[in-house]
């Protein structure tokens, strides 16, 4: 015996427009949290080094993320890190490699466009 089965969708709700549907929001420190982790994950970067006693710290040490500001309007970001490029690593390279990860990284993530990414390097530790 052989019978055929035929399946039928359900019926498709409509869900009308975005508009009606509700908006996202995403909070201004979740855009600096992203940036700041999105900055991290470049190698040759850490967060600007500590001095105790006029000594450098370890640059290594989580607690030690690129430091982020954001201006937000809108949809559009401006972000300003602050970091360490370890050295011997090409500052222009690893700052090239840090503005487009954190740029790439805060649209996907958050549906925001970032309209410019400025980077300090504070320090060169070893």
């Amino acid at each position: 015996m052989t019978g055929a089965v035929t399946m039928t969708p359900p019926a498709a709700t409509d869900l009308g427009s975005m508009r009606e549907r509700g908006t996202t929001t995403v909070a201004d420190r979740v855009i600096v949290a992203v940036a700041a982790r999105a900055a991290a994950e470049v190698p040759g970067t850490s967060g600007p080094a500590r001095r105790v006693l006029r000594l450098p710290g370890d640059t290594r040490r989580p607690d030690q993320a690129p430091q982020v500001e954001a201006t937000i309007a809108g949809d559009t970001v401006a972000l300003r890190l602050r970091l360490s490029v370890i050295y011997p690593n090409p500052v222009r390279a690893v700052t090239e490699q840090v503005r487009r990860h954190v740029a790439d990284r805060v649209g996907v993530l958050t549906g925001k466009r970032v309209g410019s990414v400025d980077v300090t390097v504070v320090s060169l530790p070893l």
